[in-house]
């Protein structure tokens, strides 16, 4: 049994006695009250541990996503810093250097570190980013050594847009309502 559901076992068989005891107790005896109060408030804990339960669940996908996306960005910059490197051999057009260094310094910019996401934005929509900015990584790397087409970088562009807008919080502040 995982720890919720043994923390939510433990509060019900918490409010269970303390409903016994305050069952036992006629009315006028001495500390029924005292009993209510503490049926009450155990009441109030798992109640309020049940509000909680739903994003304590969420919580190994959120540090999933989490990984997911900072192993992604690592992975674009490495594919965008090696395609730009191929430059130097002469296997990749200069040119191309315009689209894979403000990548490689995008993907760099980002952090090397798992960035924790708020609770409030559901995190499936950072994974669906990290995919996108994986898959424009690697039309750029391959459009830049000529494996595909150069109609491709439409593509790569809708790629990168799709995986930037995806990415975005819901509102200004950056939460959910």
């Amino acid at each position: 049994m995982d720890t919720v559901s043994a923390r939510f076992a433990q509060l019900q068989n918490d409010v269970g006695q303390r409903h016994s005891a305050a069952a036992a107790l006629g009315p006028g005896t001495e500390g029924r009250t005292q009993a209510f109060a503490d049926l009450m408030a155990a009441t109030d804990s798992l109640l309020a541990y049940t509000a909680e339960v739903p994003g304590l669940r969420a919580e190994p996908a959120r540090h999933a996503t989490e990984q997911i996306v900072m192993w992604t960005r690592r992975g674009a910059a490495a594919i965008a810093g090696l395609t730009a490197a191929a430059v130097i051999p002469g296997w990749v057009a200069w040119g191309w250097l315009l689209l894979l260094l403000p990548f490689l310094l995008a993907a760099l910019g980002t952090g090397w570190t798992a960035q924790p996401l708020p609770r409030s934005r559901p995190h499936r929509r950072h994974r669906a980013s990290a995919a996108l900015l994986a898959v424009c990584a690697l039309l750029l790397a391959a459009l830049a050594t000529g494996t595909l087409s150069a109609w491709w970088v439409v593509a790569a562009a809708l790629c990168a847009a799709a995986s930037f807008f995806t990415g975005l919080p819901d509102d200004p502040n950056g939460s959910n309502k």
